[in-house]
């Protein structure tokens, strides 16, 4: 139970902690979806315990032939590692809020005013600096930091025939 886990935690770190928010999540598609989940800096004698983790939905798209739950399982977790490490905000850039999208695009044409050059390379700068904005918050975009090169997330679970539909993350 979540008390039982509190209260386990409690002992282990000496420390009272209380619980801030509860998320429950639900497999949408449980023939070709799963969680799967990380905890870093585990408490001593516990599986459950840590000071960050993080849960990703991982289905198959169908490309790449059938692919195994083991091997779901390790892209899952090789990705809950990473969203623990970079900590993204949003899923993919189509899930960004536009007014987030509107405020940043804003902010970098203010900056871009008094360049000089013209408007369709200022554009074109634009357009770069928010792909990199992009990258920095979108879980898809980013350099996937547990993956042998760093290529993109998106690339790694293409090429295996898979995509994360969500994920949750949480930290103390």
């Amino acid at each position: 139970t979540v008390k039982a886990s509190l209260d386990e935690a409690i002992l282990a770190i000496r420390e009272n902690l209380q619980l801030s928010e509860v998320k429950s999540l639900v497999v949408e598609d449980s023939g070709e979806a799963i969680f799967a989940g990380y905890v870093h800096g585990r408490v001593p004698d516990s599986t459950i315990s840590g000071t960050a983790a993080a849960v990703v939905e991982i289905t198959k798209t169908g490309e790449k032939g059938d692919v195994s739950k083991d091997e779901m399982q390790d892209a899952g977790k090789k990705l809950a590692m990473h969203v623990v490490a970079a900590r993204p905000t949003y899923l993919s850039p189509e899930t960004v809020p536009e007014d987030v999208v509107e405020k940043e695009r804003a902010i970098l044409m203010e900056q871009m005013t008094d360049s000089g050059k013209p408007a369709n390379i200022v554009e074109k700068i634009i357009d770069g600096r928010m792909r990199k904005f992009y990258e920095g918050i979108c879980l898809t975009e980013q350099a996937h930091m547990v993956e042998e090169g760093n290529p993109k997330v998106s690339k790694v679970l293409s090429e295996m025939g898979l995509k994360v539909t969500r994920f949750e993350s949480t930290s103390v």
